[in-house]
């Protein structure tokens, strides 16, 4: 462990360059998506093929157990909800994250768990894709996407005005006075439109586009799939995984909600929607 005390002290505000050299030789899994997604199911799959994510069976939706961490994700997040572009990154901001995954990668480490790579779940990522793509250029990103309309009627804290990211985000998008399903619409939108502008930056061969209905219909191939991009073998253990937790039925969730509100909700996203490939009812 003297690797990682000798670099935890040069992990200071000011010294980026310090450490920074060190971290981007890294190639940690990041699982993207706006949070009730599918994250968790994907989490906790890719667990299951080995990789460390820092899962914990305390923490169900699959969130890397550091709250720590996640706090400072959660904070980085809110502060930087103007900025999408690796020229917008606050120096101090990154090495406030920077200090933090460390501390998250030194966990990792210390438990042994390395062997297959290493990574975490935590939706609030999703907003500082800069600072994670400044950090680790060579990390590999699995995007979930899942149709907006189920995603509208699930409640999160990115769409909850109780919540300081929430109010932030909202007050954003100017959508604080609106029904809480338009709401969640709106920063689905927000956050997947936003993700996918800056993913063009990050090289194609880094980057694994999953659609949640497509994981639903084919769990196993889909795993697969995920496992040869992750260059690690499929397991017995991710198979039995996603074969429980799966189904179609988790497909289209939406439909069984009242009709004028998802005609409301394809008016307020249907172009993002059509362009993503979903077709919309009739009501839209």
């Amino acid at each position: 462990m003297e690797y990682f005390s000798w670099l935890e002290a040069r992990i200071r505000p000011g010294r980026i360059r310090a450490y920074q050299s060190l971290l981007e030789r890294e190639k940690p899994v990041l699982v993207m998506g706006r949070g009730k997604s599918g994250t968790r199911l994907v989490s906790w799959a890719i667990s299951n093929l080995g990789v460390a994510l820092g899962t914990a069976e305390n923490l169900p939706a699959g969130d890397i157990n550091h709250r720590p961490f996640r706090q400072v994700v959660k904070k980085l997040a809110q502060r930087n909800l103007g900025t999408n572009s690796l020229k917008g990154i606050h120096q101090g901001d990154l090495a406030w994250f920077q200090g933090a995954v460390f501390r998250v990668w030194r966990m990792l480490a210390q438990q042994g768990e390395l062997a297959l790579g290493w990574g975490w779940k935590w939706p609030e990522t999703y907003l500082i894709t800069p600072y994670v793509f400044k950090t680790f250029p060579n990390a590999r990103f699995i995007h979930v996407l899942r149709d907006g309309r189920d995603v509208a009627f699930k409640n999160h804290l990115t769409d909850d005005s109780n919540r300081s990211l929430g109010k932030a985000l909202l007050t954003r998008l100017g959508a604080l006075g609106l029904p809480r399903y338009l709401q969640s619409a709106f920063s689905w939108q927000f956050q997947v439109e936003r993700y996918m502008k800056f993913s063009r930056h990050i090289p194609v061969e880094q980057r694994f586009e999953l659609k949640y209905e497509e994981l639903c219909g084919d769990p196993v191939g889909t795993m697969e799939r995920i496992a040869a991009f992750l260059g690690v073998p499929m397991t017995e253990a991710c198979r039995t995984y996603v074969l429980r937790e799966l189904t179609a039925t988790q497909i289209s969730q939406f439909s069984k909600q009242d009709p004028e509100k998802i005609a409301e909700v394809e008016n307020a996203i249907g172009e993002t929607l059509s362009a993503l490939g979903y077709t919309l009812t009739a009501a839209g």
